[in-house]
C-alpha cells in the first residue's frame, strides 16, 4: 500500500486540486440548499433535492460534533 507522501509531486498536485474542486462544489450545494434555490421546481423533484441536501448538512454537522467530542481536550 502506498502512502500519500510516496506519490510523485504531480500526482499529489492533481489530487489536491481535485479535492479542492470537490469540496467547493459540495460547499456551493450546501449554500444553494440553505438559500432555497432549489425550491419551486416540482418538475425536477426540487423538494427531494432540498431534503437530501438538508440531511447531508445535518449529518456533516453531526459527524463533526462526534469527531470533536472524541478527540482529547486539554481542559484539566
Amino acid at each position: 500500500m502506498t502512502t500519500r507522501s510516496s506519490l510523485p509531486m504531480p500526482v499529489r498536485v492533481v489530487l489536491r486540486l481535485l479535492a479542492a474542486v470537490v469540496w467547493t462544489v459540495l460547499g456551493l450545494f450546501a449554500y444553494f440548499v440553505c438559500q432555497g434555490m432549489f425550491g419551486g421546481y416540482a418538475q425536477v423533484h426540487s423538494q427531494l433535492l432540498t431534503t437530501l441536501g438538508m440531511i447531508a448538512i445535518a449529518l456533516t454537522g453531526g459527524i463533526a460534533w462526534i469527531v470533536d467530542e472524541r478527540r482529547p481536550h486539554d481542559d484539566a
